[in-house]
Formats: structure tokens, C-alpha cells, sequence
């Protein structure tokens, strides 16, 4: 049995809405692209200072132990300890819960200045960094406000 042609004339699809159909899925891949490249650039971005971190919290003490007070054995072992968590962070903060770990370890770092108070003014800067980098992250995506964005 034949179809008249008018039913098949509605079946086929219009060229301008096809056209239109992959103008938008483009943009919607450009737009995801552009949303992985963001993510990534500042969960990068959020290792470096991690990093640089944890060659802070090496390199500070050593200056200070040439001084006559010098730095204990105690406090030595902590803060290599420290620094050894961080690049091990670092390494993690690709993970959903590795911004929230970073966070944490934001804190205890600063907890070092009850140990060494010369590092008050770099732990100040490195947490501006910190909640720079997560501003920033949360402009490009589009992250949460809150304690959620550390978690994504």
C-alpha cells in the first residue's frame, strides 16, 4: 500500500532545522571543551601551589636552623612530613575530593605558624593564592558557592 505524498513530505526533515540542530550541538561540544580545559587549568593550577608549597615548608626552617635558636628535630620531621602530604595532594586533586583535601591541608599549614612564626607572611600569601585559584575556578565553571565547591 503506497502512502500518499504529503505524509511522506512531513516524515523528511526540514534542512534549516538540521542546520540549526548542528550549529547547536557544535556549540554545545565547544562549550563543554572549554569547560574541561577550565577544570583542568585550575586544578593545575592548584597542584603548582601545592608544590610550591610544600618547597616553602622545606626551605624556610633550613634558613631559620642557621640561626642560634635553629629548628628542633621535632619540628624538622613535622615539617617534612608536611611537605611530602602536599606533593602527595597534589597529585590527587584530580579527584572529585582532592580540592577539599587541598583545602585541609590549607589549614594545616597554617597551623605551622604556631611552630615557626617566620612563616606567617608565606603562608598568608599562599592562602590568598588558595582562595584565588578556587574564585577563579568557580567564575569559569560555574562551581557551587560555599563548601560545596570543594567537592567536584
Amino acid at each position: 500500500m503506497s502512502r500518499p505524498e504529503g505524509q511522506a513530505a512531513d516524515r523528511q526533515e526540514d534542512p534549516i532545522e538540521a542546520g540549526q540542530q548542528e550549529v547547536t550541538d557544535a556549540a554545545a561540544e565547544h562549550e563543554a571543551q572549554r569547560l574541561h580545559r577550565a577544570n583542568r587549568a585550575t586544578r593545575g593550577g592548584l597542584a603548582a601551589l601545592l608544590c610550591l608549597e610544600a618547597f616553602v615548608v622545606l626551605l624556610v626552617p633550613r634558613g631559620i636552623a642557621q640561626t642560634p635558636e635553629g629548628v628542633s628535630t621535632t619540628k624538622t620531621l613535622l615539617l617534612v612530613g608536611l611537605a611530602v602530604v602536599l606533593v602527595g595532594c597534589a597529585f590527587l586533586l584530580a579527584r572529585p575530593w582532592g580540592i577539599a583535601l587541598g583545602s585541609v591541608l590549607q589549614l594545616v599549614l597554617a597551623s605551622t605558624i604556631l611552630l615557626i612564626p617566620a612563616l606567617a607572611v608565606v603562608v598568608v600569601i599562599f592562602l590568598l593564592l588558595w582562595l584565588y585559584l578556587l574564585r577563579t575556578r568557580r567564575i569559569w565553571l560555574g562551581t557551587r558557592r560555599g563548601w560545596r565547591m570543594l567537592v567536584s
